[in-house]
């Protein structure tokens, strides 16, 4: 089955059924059979989008490893690019992995459609973004829509025109636009038939309107308030200007015509909320227009029924499902919006109003994210995404206040808990550069930045950890103290081997953070150690680890993330306790929750955790299954086992206990299976829901030698691994950069399901021998 993956999960539910465009489909089916890059162009409302979509939705089956759409109209700054794209595909951000790097081994052997949305606002920045995807992923395709081509070699640039006029005898069965304009007339007054009484106005307002979708629409909608010929007779009036004319620049002015004219039949409060919304990005709830729309010329104006009327006349459009409803406006008509309101010189101050709401947003999420709404929190700060990253870029711009610390501050659940630490610490270094007085809100955001480096396993996370101390002397402040102290001491975990000083100082770093209440680094050190003491062997201090934390969390039974990985924690506990079949009860009850939340480093470590729990057991075949699966995650998370010495010593042991029961050929085959099994099955296999399934008894798909799977260059490559070389050696031998020798070695590993260079030449060898 094919995966879909949005970066707006319910952004394109549309409310209205899609009509027509069966040449422009089948132009992009062919294309796409024959390009790995098109761009569907055209104006604005000209409907790119829907036929992009729809195509995607139509071809999924020629993209077995999944169709992801990413929707760009929100984003602004160009160097999020890769960022946005990652999060619509479904990457976390776990460890330190460019996101570009994350994507390019995400798809490097996957056979997948990447659609693009909105790209004319990044045509640079997305034409260096698609040609390094291609030059690294084989069997990626690209969809692409944007006014303008992109200008890559080999793009294919179909452009999307408006719908054929109807001819004077045409009927709703035999013309697009005509068909258009009677299905969203159906949905303005259900009343409305096309008949011979009104096919002549039907036929000259479609032509008109020059066949454009969006300028039908709005046409169409009108039919609540006024008859067809009204319509019709105050459209005349606004096009006499482009009468005799018919040239694609014409078509653009026929658009903006038509909302110009959609503009003036709507009341001046309405034209004024209009412009407001504007500053929005990605949509807005309607306590957000309340909030940053209400006052001055609207005070006493009630925005909810204005924000009704221009759901009315589609100018806005409005969303169906979640907790509330979320409301957002199609791109040309938001620019026109955000024209009016630079022509009225208040741009900056309803972008300043943005800013403080979402600030206020954020900062309440700070404080209430530790808590039992933390899943709510999440699903709604998530939903904002692009709009938190409109108003960090004008905090940024217009640093009084420090609006941009206390933005990436109070967003700490955010990035936390959808795994966007490396975005988080980007935002943090341009507001720190904004911001360069030390204060409280300074030291926290150094705080967060070393914390989320140290769990994305940084070593230069050491400058943010000083920075932070210094900051804490320099204020006298006891909270920044004790939050210093707790990531000096996660520092001293990850790197240094003074243990006895190391949990001294967590004991120290506990009494402090207890004193200030602060709970959550006080949380998550109590993860820390736990898996510590586990990986070495001292489960009942483990135990008692995990037991001393859920007592602090006793008040937030709801509180999921820290609950989430102390239970992982305790699977580990568990299994060092030797008590495998407690290990593995409580592991199979954590990972729907993972799977739920999308937590790709707790279904990594709680897959291969049972993978050591069936090694103990004599289930070597299913410990090599889960073993390849958990590696598949890991993978995508970029480290193995968080970075800690002690746990990968014991993923080496297993690994090793399992080649030597099956031998390297059965384990890497069956360790290769594991590693292809979708995320959804692994877990079942995982839970013991159902059977992994017999590996197959040949090397891996291909023409049967011993790298089957593999192309030519990288069987040149494993080649040289096999000789003992080094990837700079390797680049140094073939004449390519050592950045291409890395990404060869990554492809390798994947395709053979192995997670060493070892494994590489006894996979190789071995397989040479039952040739002999």
């Amino acid at each position: 089955m094919t995966q879909w993956t949005w970066a707006r999960p319910g952004a394109r539910n549309e409310a209205t059924g899609f009509i027509g465009r069966v040449a422009e489909l089948e132009a992009v089916r062919k294309s796409l059979t024959q390009a790995r890059v098109v761009t569907l162009t055209g104006l604005g409302g000209v409907g790119k989008s829907r036929v992009a979509v729809r195509a995607a939705h139509q071809m999924s089956v020629d993209f077995p490893d999944g169709v992801s759409i990413a929707e760009l109209s929100g984003l602004r700054d160009a160097e999020f690019l890769p960022n946005t794209v990652a999060t619509a595909v479904g990457l976390p951000e776990i460890v330190s992995k460019e996101p570009m790097d994350q994507l390019i081994d995400h798809f490097a052997d996957k056979q997948a459609l990447l659609v693009l949305d909105t790209c004319e606002h990044l045509v640079d920045a997305m034409a260096v973004f698609v040609d390094i995807l291609l030059s690294h992923t084989p069997g990626l395709a690209f969809l692409l829509t944007s006014r303008q081509p992109v200008g890559l070699p080999g793009e294919c640039v179909l452009p999307i025109p408006p719908m054929p006029s109807p001819e004077s005898d045409a009927d709703e069965h035999g013309n697009d636009a005509l068909a258009l304009f009677v299905a969203r007339a159906k949905a303005a007054l259900p009343s409305f038939e096309l008949n011979a009484d009104n096919r002549s106005e039907v036929i000259a307002l479609c032509r008109r309107l020059d066949g454009i979708p969006l300028a039908i629409e709005l046409a169409a909608v009108r039919l609540r308030t006024m008859p067809l010929e009204q319509i019709l007779g105050r459209l005349d009036d606004r096009f006499r200007l482009l009468a005799g004319v018919r040239t694609s620049q014409a078509r653009h002015h026929t658009l903006r015509t038509t909302i110009e004219w959609s503009h003036d039949l709507c009341s001046a409060p309405e034209r004024e909320l209009w412009a407001r919304l504007s500053v929005f990005a990605g949509g807005f709830t309607l306590a957000a227009a309340e909030e940053v729309g209400a006052g001055n010329e609207l005070a006493g104006r009630d925005v909810l029924d204005l924000l009704g009327a221009l759901v009315d006349k589609s100018v806005v459009q409005r969303g169906e499902g979640g907790a509330e409803y979320r409301y957002r406006m199609l791109d040309t008509i938001r620019e026109y919006g955000a024209e009016q309101l630079e022509h009225s010189g208040r741009t900056k101050e309803y972008a300043h109003r943005h800013q403080d709401f979402f600030l206020r947003m954020a900062q309440r999420a700070g404080e209430e994210w530790m808590g039992d709404q933390q899943v709510q929190w999440g699903d709604r700060l998530a939903a904002d995404f692009d709009n938190f990253r409109v108003a960090m870029d004008f905090a940024v711009a217009h640093p009084g206040g420090e609006a941009a610390l206390r933005l990436v501050n109070g967003l700490w659940g955010l990035w936390l808990g959808k795994s966007r630490l490396t975005e988080a610490r980007r935002w943090i270094d341009k507001a720190l550069a904004a911001n360069p007085d030390p204060t409280l809100e300074q030291g926290i955001a150094l705080y967060y930045a070393a914390y989320y480096g140290l769990l994305q396993a940084d070593r230069e996370t050491g400058e943010m950890v000083r920075r932070c101390r210094t900051v804490a002397e320099f204020l006298d402040n006891d909270f920044l103290r004790a939050r210093a102290l707790y990531v000096e001491t996660y520092h001293m975990l990850m790197w240094s081997r003074d243990i006895e000083r190391t949990l001294a100082s967590y004991e120290e770093s506990r009494r402090l953070l207890r004193a200030s209440g602060d709970l959550f680094p006080l949380a998550a050190g109590y993860i820390n150690t736990t898996v510590f003491h586990a990986a070495h062997g001292n489960s009942s201090k483990a135990l008692r680890e995990v037991e001393a934390c859920l007592r602090d969390l006793a008040d937030l039974p709801h509180e999921r993330w820290v609950r989430n990985y102390l239970a992982i924690a305790r699977v580990l506990a568990l299994w060092a306790d030797d008590r495998p079949a407690e290990s593995r009860e409580l592991a199979r009850r954590v990972l729907p929750s993972a799977l739920d939340q999308g937590e790709t480093m707790s279904l990594a470590a709680t897959v291969e955790f049972l993978s050591w729990v069936a090694c103990g057991e004599q289930e070597h075949e299913h410990a090599a299954t889960l073993l390849g699966g958990a590696a598949t995650q890991w993978r995508q998370v970029g480290t193995t086992l968080w970075g800690v010495r002690a746990l990968n010593a014991l993923h080496t042991e297993t690994e090793n206990t399992l080649m030597l029961s099956l031998g390297a050929e059965r384990f890497t085959q069956v360790y290769a299976h594991g590693s292809r099994l979708p995320v959804a099955q692994l877990v079942e296999i995982a839970c013991g829901n159902a059977h992994a399934g017999a590996a197959e008894p040949s090397s891996p798909a291909g023409d049967g030698s011993p790298l089957g799977p593999l192309t030519r260059r990288e069987r040149e490559v494993a080649g040289l691994i096999v000789e003992g070389l080094t990837n700079r050696q390797i680049a140094e031998r073939l004449f390519i950069s050592k950045r291409t020798a890395d990404t060869h070695v990554e492809h390798i590993l994947t395709k053979l399901g192995v997670t060493s260079r070892m494994q590489i030449a006894a996979a190789i060898d071995t397989r040479k021998l039952a040739e002999g």
